[in-house]
C-alpha cells in the first residue's frame, strides 16, 4: 500500500500529471480542486472569507478520504498545493498505517506559474468558483473575471509554506516551469524505483 502525493504551486501541471499517473498505476486520484467545485455548486459563497472556509473544508475532506482509503489498504494519488499544516496530518497517517509514500514536488519559476494562472483564468479554463472572489454563483450582470495581481498570488500561495512541504518517504523534485516539458515516463520510472526501495526496507 502506498501514497503518491503531487504537491507544489498552482498552474504547475499537477492535475495533468495526476491523470497520467492514475493510468500508469491504476489508482484513483483525490484532488482538492474537484472537491471545492462540488462545494461551490452545492453551497456557494457570499464573500471571500466564506470561500476560504470552503477551501479548508475541501482539504479536510480530502485528508479524511485519504485516511479511509489507507486504513482499508487502498493506495491512492493525492493532488493538491499542500502546505505544512497538511504535512503533519499526512505524516501521521503514513506512520499509523505503515504506508509507503512518494511526494512529487512541482517547483520552478513562480513568475511563470503566476502568468499561467492568470491566463488560465482569463480563458475560463476552470470552474468559475475558483476565479471569482466575492460571491458564487454569479448574479445577472456580474463579471466572471478576476485579474489576480502578482502580490495577491504571492500572499495566497508563495507565503503558505508550500515549498517546505515534506512527509516521510521519498521526495522527487521536478522543474515544472514548462509543464509540457515534464518527462512523465521518466517520472513514473522514478516513482516505481522509490516505492520498490521502500518496500525492500519494510
Amino acid at each position: 500500500m502506498f501514497l503518491i502525493i503531487l504537491a507544489g504551486m498552482p498552474a504547475s501541471g499537477k492535475s495533468t500529471v495526476a491523470a497520467k499517473l492514475a493510468e500508469a498505476f491504476s489508482l484513483p486520484v483525490l484532488a482538492k480542486d474537484e472537491l471545492k467545485e462540488s462545494l461551490f455548486d452545492t453551497l456557494g459563497f457570499s464573500c471571500y472569507a466564506e470561500k476560504r472556509k470552503l477551501d479548508h473544508a475541501a482539504n479536510a475532506v480530502l485528508l479524511r478520504a485519504a485516511r479511509a482509503l489507507l486504513k482499508n489498504g487502498q493506495s491512492v494519488i493525492l493532488d493538491n498545493n499542500f502546505d505544512e499544516i497538511s504535512a503533519r496530518a499526512l505524516d501521521g497517517m503514513l506512520g499509523e498505517f505503515g504506508a509507503r509514500c512518494v511526494t512529487v514536488f512541482f517547483g520552478g519559476d513562480n513568475d511563470a506559474f503566476y502568468r499561467r494562472y492568470v491566463e488560465r483564468d482569463r480563458l475560463h479554463l476552470r470552474h468559475l468558483g475558483h476565479v471569482v472572489q466575492d460571491h458564487y454563483p454569479l448574479r445577472e450582470g456580474d463579471s466572471p473575471d478576476h485579474d489576480m495581481t502578482r502580490e495577491e498570488f504571492r500572499e495566497k500561495f508563495e507565503k503558505r509554506g508550500m515549498s517546505e512541504f515534506r512527509v516521510r518517504g521519498a521526495r522527487i523534485d521536478i522543474d515544472a516551469t514548462e509543464p509540457a516539458a515534464i518527462d512523465t515516463a521518466a517520472l513514473i520510472a522514478r516513482i516505481r524505483e522509490a516505492l520498490s526501495k521502500q518496500e525492500e526496507t519494510q
